[in-house]
């Protein structure tokens, strides 16, 4: 007695891959983006040590802006 197999198709699968990386377009705009911010931050800080300044959140403002 002999045992044949056979290997019949029930389909095809296909695997897609993603990448994280982003555009050269975009990574110098954000990093344009972000010159400004640091370049901003300075000069505000500058400023803040010579008078009296109030707590504010400003996170959600700043990440809109750097990511928007």
């Amino acid at each position: 007695m002999q045992v044949y197999n056979e290997d019949t198709v029930v389909g095809y699968r296909a695997k897609v891959t993603f990448s994280g990386a982003l555009p050269q377009r975009r990574v110098n705009e954000l990093l344009g983006r972000v010159q400004k911010l640091r370049d901003a931050v300075k000069y505000a800080r500058e400023e803040a040590n010579g008078i009296e300044v109030t707590d504010r959140r400003i996170a959600e403002t700043v990440f809109g802006y750097l990511l928007g």
